[in-house]
């Protein structure tokens, strides 16, 4: 197990960047995705880190728009990728890492689905919808899953009893 030392959070928030730009809804789903929800920081603490690691030059964040809401968007820098393959060269923060990326492989499909709903749902409230066509695809879209999830749960019911 990992032992509990200064930076470790930073550094997996630098990890989880690896990849691609990200928001920091996106980080937090990521973090929950990665350790299958067992640990998922509070906004609390994420958005202070993440100012930190801009501050320091090892991240850079830019804004855009989805409808009518801004959001920042966190992107390693070169600096930010020299910090993290130092991180990866620590035995232990592998160690982290291989457990993490383990925890995703066993994570559960339906919570990835159900973050995703709520994601779309946040969304949702947000973008001015006065496309009418596109307003029923949604609603058909949404009745066809009520559809399969109420025949998942009666399946379920029924195997209880």
């Amino acid at each position: 197990m990992f032992k509990r030392r200064r930076g470790i959070f930073k550094g997996v928030v630098l990890y989880v960047l690896r990849s691609r730009p990200l928001s920091g809804y996106e980080i937090l789903k990521e973090l929950s995705r990665l350790s299958a929800g067992r640990y998922v920081p509070s906004p609390g603490t994420l958005y202070p880190l993440l100012s930190y690691l801009e501050s320091e030059g090892l991240i850079t964040a830019r804004e855009v728009y989805v409808g009518r809401r801004r959001k920042k968007i966190y992107e390693l820098t070169p600096r930010g990728e020299e910090e993290l393959a130092k991180l990866l060269d620590d035995e232990e923060f592998r160690g982290l890492v291989q457990m993490l990326e383990s925890g995703a492989a066993a994570s559960d499909l339906l919570a990835a689905i159900r973050d995703e709903l709520v994601y779309i749902d946040e969304v949702f409230d947000e973008v001015e919808g006065r496309d009418e066509e596109l307003l029923e695809e949604v609603l058909t879209l949404l009745k066809r899953l009520e559809e399969k999830v109420s025949t998942r749960l009666a399946q379920l019911r029924r195997g209880r009893n």
